[in-house]
């Protein structure tokens, strides 16, 4: 087993047993509605999903990944502000979270504030070297900023992790096409739409954007 699959299993036992105490009636009935508020956002019922965290953290105010759901479903009904309000208490609570990290980026580089974005990035990088979509997102994090090496070493290893990404084929052949690397960006290109075939649309305005320039 490669160290990067064994980083993998040990942060997924981490988050799984997220700290509840077993003790408590209240804590218990708080782990029920996180629980079905974890269901409800997969299903993408945001709405739901905030009222069942709402309660959860009303009931136990002291679990990060309580914090760290309702983050998630504010980010996802576009409530940025509120939604890093709850990741910085999901990282008060528990520094190490590198997931809160990572998405509380996702909300900075949306707000504009890209510097804070990848500083984020690179945190939950540190904390969880194997969160994949943190490389990935601090990928086009860099990209933003002009550092397209920087941007192409975080897609390579977004890759090495998930080999089957092919966004992350797909901007590394950008950032590569960009640098004038134009073998290598087009080995990129016919690998991201050999895994994705409905990213052709997508490529090609970029590139003939990118030839306009």
């Amino acid at each position: 087993m490669s160290a990067k699959r064994l980083l993998v299993q040990l942060a997924l036992i981490c988050v799984v047993c997220a700290p509840w105490d077993a003790q408590s009636q209240d804590s218990l009935s708080a782990k029920s509605y996180y629980k079905r508020a974890q269901i409800a956002y997969d299903k993408g019922e945001i709405t739901l999903a905030l009222a069942d965290y709402n309660k959860s953290i009303s009931i136990n105010p002291k679990v990060a990944m309580a914090y760290y759901g309702r983050g998630l479903a504010l980010y996802a009904s576009g409530h940025c502000d509120k939604a890093i309000a709850d990741f910085n208490h999901a990282i008060a609570i528990s520094a190490r979270l590198g997931e809160a990290y990572n998405v509380r980026g996702l909300c900075w580089f949306d707000a504009g504030n890209v510097a804070q974005a990848i500083a984020d990035y690179s945190t939950a990088l540190e904390i969880s070297p194997w969160l994949s979509w943190a490389y990935y997102n601090r990928g086009i994090a860099r990209a933003a900023t002009g550092d397209l090496k920087g941007a192409i070493a975080d897609y390579s290893e977004t890759i090495d992790f998930n080999p089957r990404s092919a966004s992350a084929y797909a901007k590394r052949g950008l950032a590569r096409l960009m640098l004038h690397q134009e073998k290598e960006a087009k080995k990129d290109f016919d690998t991201s739409l050999k895994l994705d075939a409905r990213l052709k649309p997508q490529l090609a305005r970029a590139i003939q954007h990118f030839a306009a320039h």
